[in-house]
């Protein structure tokens, strides 16, 4: 049992990384492309209707990864239904992805103004950055546990991942901050700090949070199959 749930975990991990990651990087690599080979674009003035053109392969890309990663995980849970699962995967991983980024831009500049005062700009990194990576992956994983029709699994799923995810990001943030990758310092935009600490972290949640989601999703199969009727067991 142990065992399984150890490369259930490794496999979660893996497969986080690659999906989410790669089907975002993919995406925007593919919208990169699109947006230089379009006549008349500029990287200084782009055009709306240009960034639109380039904005769709990269959401794409974004929501395929989060499709596929919500397959791959529904096969740790041995779901029946993959479309379910990849809907699961979709709409549990990029709506929250791209609200919780909107509101951090939108609120990063209130925040700064209000609170610049009383806090650092490095701790109002971590202030806002690391509740975010525990919604997010909270609720990825929750979409999950509805995905497989188990509600009182989602709810378990949103908290044990969530703060997986967050305390991951939490650490990383730290760990960084003490080896002198401190957000906001002076010359901390000469070597990208925030956007190097913000990646660092989310790796980081992706790889902690997709570990425990899939041990999580392995432990409860196998209990599932535990406690399915000798009868029904020997019919199927």
């Amino acid at each position: 049992m142990q065992t399984t749930n150890f490369r259930a975990a490794l496999y979660g991990a893996i497969i986080t990384v690659v999906t989410l990651f790669g089907g975002l990087l993919l995406g925007v690599a593919v919208g990169n492309f699109v947006f230089q080979i379009l006549p008349g674009h500029s990287t200084f003035n782009p055009k709306p209707i240009h960034i639109l053109l380039a904005a769709l392969p990269a959401f794409a890309g974004f929501l395929g990864g989060s499709a596929l990663w919500g397959i791959l995980m529904g096969r740790i849970a041995r779901a029946p239904n993959r479309k379910r699962m990849a809907l699961a995967g979709a709409l549990g991983f990029a709506p929250i992805t791209v609200g919780m980024g909107m509101a951090l831009s939108a609120l990063e500049p209130v925040a700064v103004e209000t609170l610049g005062a009383q806090f650092p700009i490095h701790r109002l990194f971590t202030i806002f950055f690391a509740p975010t990576a525990f919604f997010i992956a909270g609720v990825s994983a929750c979409a999950l546990g509805i995905g497989l029709g188990d509600i009182k699994l989602a709810w378990k799923l949103f908290w044990r991942v969530g703060l997986a995810g967050g305390l991951a990001f939490l650490i990383v943030n730290v760990v960084m901050e003490a080896n002198g990758w401190v957000v906001g310092a002076p010359r901390a935009a000469e070597r990208a700090t925030m956007l190097t600490v913000m990646f660092a972290g989310n790796l980081a949640a992706a790889l902690v949070g997709g570990a425990v989601l899939g041990a999580q999703l392995a432990k409860q199969s196998s209990a599932t199959v535990r406690h399915v009727p000798p009868v029904m067991a020997h019919n199927s």
